[in-house]
């Protein structure tokens, strides 16, 4: 039986700073960027066409029917949408929130399992994990997966600690709306998760594995889950027929099992471990040593039987299926935070002086790591010299940390929260300085303003738009875009044109109005390959702009 420490007697003054700090740090300019292409695009202009037709049932992106994803992400933002308006603040206010709450509940996972001590490290190293904190920027359903995960596997423990039926039937339902978020594939990973847990606590005895099952309460339980995971799909089914099923069968089982994968075997076998030493930084490094001492004593691993199963069973399942990609293994971080956070706190009473400095080493150096970027950021981008006193306040934290005596009390709990405190001034100087002015080269929002302020233009006269995919294009444009279109066949058509064309293409001689012109960022597909469009946008602050090309808004009314 997992012992219940919700009476943990120690104050939550700590953890209510450490929340309080974090959610400051996600609201801080989460709004100020244009819509990010390519993922986001789909989710923002979907919901911009269910408010248009009317239509909450049906996903449509340029007006083309989608069906890759269930539509649990695109009915939270259009519930936003509903009471805030059709904005970037309320396309990704339901993103932060999950992103908050999926933060709050591996605290009280960890919390419920380990206590208050384990529960405030785990959430300081889920809560500013690289790249968990980076999908709440954007609207794609990668966290809200990660809250509706989250809160299922916290909703059964918390069912299996109180022995109270209601919380594992919350559980149930959580699991529709995770399956409702990406679909039934997360019925198998979270259905193993808690089948291996099972397994284990059992002892591997049959007879008790089979008590610990009617627990679960599956005549009730199974068809919850069922009804609200996959109506949607057999109404989609129902209405569209096997065109949404060959999506679907594509979208679930080809990429997980058929896919073609340009990794060889042991590419494959070391794709996640790889992601994690980036993507849970600042605690990655730290994670991996817990994980190998964690392995090597019994007793630890006995109490953190729930995580490890959470850990190995999505690591063997994202392992073998074909398709990989880093985003997938976000629902993760909870269940390494909690590993983590149990093992650091068990070094001041059973670790040695060697392991006890080897950790120390680990901290100082990802928390050096943090501090370095977050100060190289300010002379890079040119940002004012106030700046610097966000990694100068972590600098002293550091060094504040380190110098307490170690029969502090309090010492141990700081210097683990050095990593913590130097990657919070790192994202605060990228949030408040560096993502604001990636907008001087992203005039999305400008061309919506054009449109909308141009007098004559049909809301259904289509834009042509010469070269590849501008994603986000169609939400701004507000109506529907004829992408890769021949500028020369455009300029040649009767009545009215409306194109968004290279402004080379645009001969002086043409009897239309030019509505605006700009740079447009062409050198990659995608402008979520931020690193690559960050250098894009440095280069073209020194005047070098070719990363991006001149585009011409030509609208061209009907000939009288």
């Amino acid at each position: 039986m997992i012992p219940n420490t919700e009476q943990d007697s120690k104050s939550s003054r700590p953890y209510l700073l450490l929340l309080l700090i974090t959610i400051g740090l996600y609201a801080l300019n989460f709004h100020s960027n244009d819509i990010w292409t390519e993922n986001e695009s789909f989710y923002a202009d979907a919901v911009r066409e269910m408010f248009e037709s009317g239509n909450f049932l049906d996903i449509r992106y340029n007006y083309e029917d989608r069906f890759q994803k269930p539509p649990m992400t695109y009915w939270m933002i259009a519930a936003s949408v509903a009471l805030f308006g059709n904005s970037e603040f309320a396309i990704r206010l339901p993103i932060l929130l999950a992103a908050i709450a999926t933060a709050m509940l591996t605290y009280e996972t960890a919390r419920l399992l380990h206590g208050k001590k384990i529960a405030l490290l785990a959430f300081a190293m889920q809560a500013l994990s690289i790249q968990f904190i980076a999908g709440k920027q954007y609207a794609s359903p990668e966290i809200p997966l990660a809250f509706f995960f989250s809160l299922t596997l916290y909703l059964f423990i918390r069912g299996r600690t109180s022995g109270k039926p209601l919380w594992t039937i919350l559980a149930a339902l959580s699991l529709g709306l995770t399956m409702l978020t990406k679909g039934y594939p997360y019925l198998i990973v979270i259905g193993g998760i808690i089948g291996l847990y099972l397994v284990l606590e059992s002892g591997f005895r049959p007879r008790q594995l089979l008590e610990e099952l009617k627990k679960l309460h599956l005549p009730i339980t199974l068809p919850l889950i069922l009804v609200t995971g996959a109506a949607w799909t057999v109404i989609m089914y129902l209405l569209h027929g096997d065109e949404f099923a060959q999506v679907l069968q594509k979208e679930t089982l080809n990429r997980a099992l058929t896919r073609k994968s340009s990794l060889d075997v042991l590419e494959n076998l070391l794709f996640y471990p790889e992601v994690i030493l980036w993507s849970f930084f600042p605690y990655s490094l730290l994670f991996y040593t817990a994980l190998v001492q964690v392995c090597r004593k019994r007793g630890m691993a006995q109490s953190l039987t729930f995580s490890l199963s959470w850990f190995a069973v999505m690591l063997v399942i994202f392992t073998i299926a074909k398709g990989k990609i880093p985003t997938y293994f976000i629902q993760a971080h909870p269940a390494m935070a909690i590993i983590t956070a149990v093992y650091l706190s068990s070094l001041r009473g059973s670790a040695g002086k060697g392991e006890q400095l080897f950790v120390l080493v680990l901290l100082a150096l990802s928390s050096v790591i943090a501090l370095i970027i977050g100060t190289l950021m300010i002379p890079v981008f040119d940002l004012h010299p106030l700046y610097y006193i966000a990694p100068g306040g972590a600098g002293a934290f550091m060094l504040y940390a380190l110098f307490r005596k170690h029969d502090d009390p309090s010492a141990s709990l700081l210097r683990q929260l050095q990593p913590f405190a130097t990657t919070w001034a790192s994202l605060f100087i990228l949030a408040a300085g560096v993502m604001p002015q990636l907008e001087a080269f992203r005039p999305y929002d400008q061309i919506r303003t054009t449109l909308r302020a141009a007098k004559g233009i049909a809301p259904d006269l289509p834009l042509y738009l010469q070269g590849s995919t501008i994603h986000n294009l169609p939400y701004y444009a507000e109506r529907r875009v004829e992408n890769h279109a021949d500028p020369v066949a455009v300029l040649k058509k009767d009545g009215p044109i409306l194109a968004l064309l290279e402004s080379d293409s645009v001969s002086q001689n043409f009897e239309g109005r030019t509505l605006w012109r700009g740079l447009i960022y062409r050198k990659r597909s995608s402008e979520s390959r931020l690193l690559i469009f960050m250098q894009s946008h440095l280069d073209a602050k020194k005047g070098d702009t070719s990363g991006f090309t001149s585009y011409s808004l030509i609208y061209k009314p009907a000939q009288q």
